[in-house]
C-alpha cells in the first residue's frame, strides 16, 4: 500500500491485483459497513478504531463493483454508554499528528454520541532545484461527529455519522534520475486541495434468528489539483443504499445466510482549463446478492455465493471534444468455496470466486484519446490453503495458493499528463502467501507475512498501441516478491511502573514496473523500524520511535516524460520521534 502521485489516487496491490483504474480501484475500502470513496484511503485509520481486516478478493459476491483485489474493512468502537476521552499526539522529524475522541452518553442507556478530530502534519520531503526552497509537506484535517440510538433491550439500533476532511498538500514533487539519492525537485508547480464531506446512516433490527441491515452513505469529494503546471480540477458525489438480512451464526443452525439489495448513484465532473474541456458522468449501478454457508457435518462447511449486477452509465463531454452516450452493462459473479476441519487445529479450505468490473467512459476526455469506452472486466479465481490455529491461541498461521486470470483488463494508458482507462487484453496472476502470528511465551510476541506472486499479461491487446505487444510483461505495481516481520517483547517494571516493550519491525517489498511497458520502475528495498513503548498503564502510553532507520530512498510512482525523461515520487524518508496518548 503506497501513496501514488497523491493520497487520493493511493495505490493498494493484494495478490498481485492492483489498483491501476485510479477512480475504481481493485481494492475496496469499506468503514463500518459503508463503501468509501477511494481518496478517503487518506484516512484508513478513524480515531476508535475497533479492528481491520483484510479480505481477499475477488469479494464479488458481497461486495461487488470492482472489488477483484479485495475489501480493507474497517470497523470503528461505536458510541455507547460510556464517558471516555482518547487522546493522542505526536511529533518527529517528518511532522507530528494530534487526535482528540470524546465519547458520552447523552439520554442514558438510549442514546449515545462521539465526536473525533484528528490533525496531522508531514513535513516537506524535496528541495526545489535551483531556489533550494524545501517543498513536499501536506496538513491533513479531519472532523467527525456521530450520534447512536441504541435503547437498552431493544433490537432496533441506528447510527447517524457526518464527517468532513481538509488536505492541503504539495506532496506531487517528482525528481529527475540524476537527483534521485538528493530528493530534489522540478521548480514547477505542482499542489492540490482535497476536501471531502461524508454522511452516514447505519441501521439494524434484530429478529433474533436474523438481523436486517439498511447501510445509506453519501460521500462529496472535491479535488484542485495542478501536476507539473497542468491544472486538472474534479468533483465525484456518491449516494449508496444496501439493505440486507443476516441469519445469527450462533444459533448453530446448518445453514447460514446474506441476502441483499444495494444500489449506488455517482456523479463525476472533471475540468481541463487549458484546452477548455469539461467531461461529466453519471453511473447508476444495481445489484442483488446472496452467500450461504452450510455446515453440511461438524466439520465441512460449504459456501455458495452469488451476485447480480446492473449498471448504466451516462457521459458528456463538451469543448475540445465533446461526446454525449449512454451505454449499459450486467454481468454475474459466482463463487464456491468449501473448508473442512481434519481436527481442532488444522482446516483446509478450496474456492472458487469471480469479480466483475463493468465498462464505462473514460473520465479522463482529450483530443489525445484514441477512444472513449471501455468493455467490462471479469475476473475467475482458483484458491486452495491451509490453516492453523493451536488450542491455546499462541500460534496462528496460514497458506494459501491462488491463480486467477482476468479478461479484458482494465488499464489507464497514454501519456502521463492525459492517462485514460482501455482495455488490455488478458492478465494472469498466481502466487503463494503465508502469514503467522506467534506468542511462544506470554511477553514474545511475533509476527510475519511471506507473499510471492507473478502477475503478467497472458495476452496483451490494446486498441491505443495496435501494433505493440506486451505479453509477458508485469502488470505495474505488482511486486514479485513481498515479506514482514514484528517483534515484540514485554519487560515488567518495578510495581506501579507498568511495562517497558522494545518492537521492531521490517518489510521488504520486491521490484515493480509503473508501467506496462516495463521500462521505468523500483528495484526491491528493505525498511527497519524500531519503537519502544513505555505502556504506564492501560491509560496512559508513552512511546519513541525511528522509522526508516536506514533511511532508504525509493520511488513509489513513477513515468517517463519527453522534457526530463525518467521522472519519480519518491517515498518517506527516515523519521524519529515520540507519541504520548491518554485515555480517561
Amino acid at each position: 500500500m503506497r501513496s501514488r502521485s497523491n493520497r487520493a489516487y493511493t495505490n493498494v496491490t493484494v495478490r498481485g491485483q492492483s489498483s491501476v483504474d485510479y477512480y475504481e480501484p481493485s481494492v475496496q475500502l469499506y468503514v463500518d459497513g459503508l463503501p468509501q470513496d477511494p481518496s478517503i484511503f487518506s484516512q484508513l485509520l478513524p480515531a476508535g478504531l475497533d479492528s481491520v481486516e483484510l479480505l481477499y478478493g475477488p469479494q464479488g459476491t458481497l461486495y461487488g463493483r470492482g472489488a477483484i483485489g479485495g475489501v480493507i474493512n474497517v470497523v470503528t468502537r461505536k458510541p455507547d454508554n460510556e464517558l471516555r476521552v482518547d487522546t493522542a499526539g505526536a511529533l518527529h522529524t517528518q511532522g507530528g499528528d494530534a487526535s482528540l475522541l470524546l465519547n458520552t452518553p447523552i439520554i442514558d442507556g438510549v442514546i449515545y454520541g462521539d465526536a473525533a478530530l484528528t490533525f496531522r502534519r508531514e513535513a516537506d520531503q524535496y528541495t526545489l532545484l535551483g531556489s533550494g526552497q524545501e517543498i513536499g509537506g501536506t496538513d491533513d484535517l479531519n472532523g467527525r461527529i456521530r450520534l447512536r440510538y441504541a435503547p437498552d433491550d431493544s433490537p432496533l439500533d441506528v447510527m447517524v455519522s457526518t464527517q468532513r476532511g481538509r488536505v492541503d498538500s504539495t506532496e506531487e514533487q517528482f525528481v529527475m534520475e540524476s537527483m534521485f539519492n538528493d530528493r530534489i525537485a522540478l521548480p514547477i508547480d505542482s499542489r492540490y486541495r482535497l476536501d471531502t464531506a461524508s454522511f452516514g446512516v447505519n441501521a439494524s433490527y434484530d429478529l433474533d434468528f436474523a438481523t436486517i441491515t439498511a447501510l445509506t452513505g453519501y460521500q462529496d469529494r472535491k479535488l484542485d489539483r495542478t501536476t507539473l503546471g497542468f491544472q486538472t480540477p474534479e468533483d465525484q458525489t456518491t449516494f449508496s443504499q444496501e439493505l440486507r438480512i443476516a441469519s445469527d451464526p450462533e444459533l448453530g443452525n446448518a445453514l447460514d445466510y446474506v441476502v441483499g439489495v444495494y444500489g449506488q448513484r455517482l456523479d463525476f465532473e472533471r475540468r481541463t482549463p487549458l484546452i477548455g474541456q469539461v467531461s461529466q458522468q453519471t453511473i447508476d449501478s444495481y445489484a442483488i446478492f446472496g452467500d450461504l454457508a452450510w455446515h453440511a457435518t461438524d466439520r465441512l462447511d460449504i459456501s455458495p455465493g452469488l451476485r447480480f449486477d446492473y449498471e448504466k452509465a451516462r457521459a458528456r463531454a463538451d469543448g475540445a471534444v465533446t461526446i454525449a452516450g449512454e451505454r449499459s452493462f450486467g454481468g454475474v459473479s459466482p463463487k464456491l468455496g468449501a473448508s473442512y476441519a481434519l481436527d481442532d487445529e488444522w482446516r483446509v479450505h478450496g474456492l472458487f470466486s469471480t469479480g466483475y468490473k463493468a465498462g464505462g467512459f473514460t473520465r479522463n476526455v482529450t483530443p489525445e484519446n484514441i477512444a472513449f469506452t471501455y468493455d467490462p472486466q471479469n475476473t475467475y479465481n482458483g484458491e486452495t490453503g491451509i490453516k492453523y490455529r493451536a488450542l491455546d491461541g499462541s500460534l496462528e498461521a496460514s497458506l494459501s495458493a491462488y491463480y486467477n486470470v482476468t479478461k479484458d483488463y482494465q488499464l489507464f494508458v497514454g501519456d502521463v499528463y492525459l492517462k485514460y482507462l482501455q482495455n488490455a487484453g488478458e492478465v494472469t496472476a498466481k502466487g503463494i502467501n503465508l502469514a503467522f502470528r506467534a506468542n511462544p511465551t506470554e511477553r514474545l510476541g511475533i509476527a510475519g507475512g511471506l507473499g510471492l506472486n507473478r502477475t503478467t499479461f497472458t495476452k496483451y491487446e490494446n486498441s491505443v498501441n495496435p501494433g505493440i505487444d506486451y505479453t509477458g510483461n508485469r502488470v505495474p505495481y505488482a511486486p514479485e516478491f513481498t515479506a514482514n516481520l514484528a517483534l515484540d517483547y514485554a519487560f515488567d517494571l518495578a510495581e506501579g511502573w507498568g511495562q517497558l516493550i522494545p518492537r521492531a519491525g521490517m518489510t521488504y517489498a520486491g521490484s515493480v514496473f509503473f508501467d506496462e511497458t516495463n521500462t521505468i520502475g523500483q528495484k526491491g528495498f528493505f525498511l527497519v523500524d524500531l519503537g519502544l513503548s513505555w505502556k504506564v498503564s492501560e491509560q496512559v502510553v508513552a512511546d519513541v520511535f525511528v522509522n526508516n532507520v536506514f533511511d532508504e530512498t525509493y520511488a513509489v510512482y513513477g513515468f517517463t516524460e519527453a522534457t526530463y525523461g525518467n521522472l519519480y515520487q519518491l517515498g518517506t524518508g527516515r523519521a524519529f520521534g515520540g507519541r504520548v496518548s491518554f485515555k480517561f
